[in-house]
């Protein structure tokens, strides 16, 4: 078993959940404060720049930068997390945002809220009233694994050296 972890194509990759959880979250910081809060009033879409592949090449650039100046390969989960995150919010559904700028400048008007406080009390109705659909069953299966992540690294911290 210690000669399979050794040989691992992951061994000596320490990946840093914090490091991770960045990653996943950053279209949606990017994009939810731009399209949603700043641009609202003429765009109204909190999938724009940040859920292309553009943004997530130039991530995989920024973070094969940093790698080969500080050899920190932790990084480079960054741009894997932002586009694990894309496929899962199925970008490939609106190529005009996931293929931008190639197929046009325009991103796909959203809905137009009456301002922030409408925008989060539908993201809260929304988040409350879930349907058994795609995007259900990811964040479920996300949940789960989490969980078993957490079990595994509690295990691991119980045994003695």
């Amino acid at each position: 078993m210690t000669l399979l972890k050794k040989h691992s194509a992951l061994s000596g990759i320490n990946t840093n959940i914090i490091i991770v959880a960045f990653g996943a979250m950053l279209s949606d910081i990017t994009d939810k404060t731009l399209g949603e809060i700043v641009l609202a009033s003429s765009l109204a879409n909190g999938r724009i720049f940040g859920h292309t592949l553009l943004f997530c090449l130039l991530l995989l650039m920024g973070a094969s930068h940093i790698y080969k100046k500080k050899n920190n390969r932790s990084v480079l989960t960054i741009p894997a997390a932002s586009f694990l995150h894309i496929m899962e919010d199925r970008m490939w559904m609106t190529p005009q945002t996931l293929f931008w700028p190639l197929l046009g400048w325009e991103f796909p008007d959203g809905y137009r809220s009456a301002g922030i406080m409408d925008y989060f009390l539908i993201i809260f109705q929304n988040t409350y009233t879930p349907s058994i659909g795609f995007v259900f069953i990811a964040e479920m299966l996300g949940l789960v694994i989490l969980v078993i992540v957490y079990l595994q690294h509690k295990k691991k911290r119980k045994k003695p050296l």
